[in-house]
């Protein structure tokens, strides 16, 4: 039996990113990333269920903004899920997807099924 749930493929890819958590703002590095969320190295700050804001400088102009919800606080690793996010972030995230997942196509074809219920 297969326990994967996930729908979204992840890619690991390691971008250095700020969580902003209310006032408390601290820098990261993802260990992977998919449409619909990020695995992060974890900060002892982080705290499940916690709102936050993210962002991702893929260069000095270029950046992805999303908004997220902790979801779990792990021991090494913190899972963040994404709740929100402009038009022009998520076109830069979708081409990291396609760019880092191998197969571009797999990525079109995830986003024609829903991610959330």
């Amino acid at each position: 039996m297969n326990d994967e749930r996930r729908k979204r493929t992840r890619v690991p890819v390691q971008f250095e990113v700020i969580v902003r958590c209310g006032e408390i703002e601290q820098q990261v590095e993802t260990i992977n990333l998919s449409l619909t969320g990020v695995l992060c190295v974890t900060n002892p700050l982080f705290q499940k269920n916690v709102l936050c804001n993210i962002r991702i400088s893929l260069t000095d102009e270029v950046k992805i903004d999303l908004e997220a919800k902790i979801l779990r606080v792990g021991e090494d690793e913190t899972a963040i899920s994404f709740t929100s996010m402009n038009e022009e972030s998520f076109f830069h995230l979708k081409r990291i997807m396609e760019l880092n997942a191998g197969n571009a196509d797999e990525i079109d074809r995830e986003m024609a099924v829903p991610a959330f219920k």
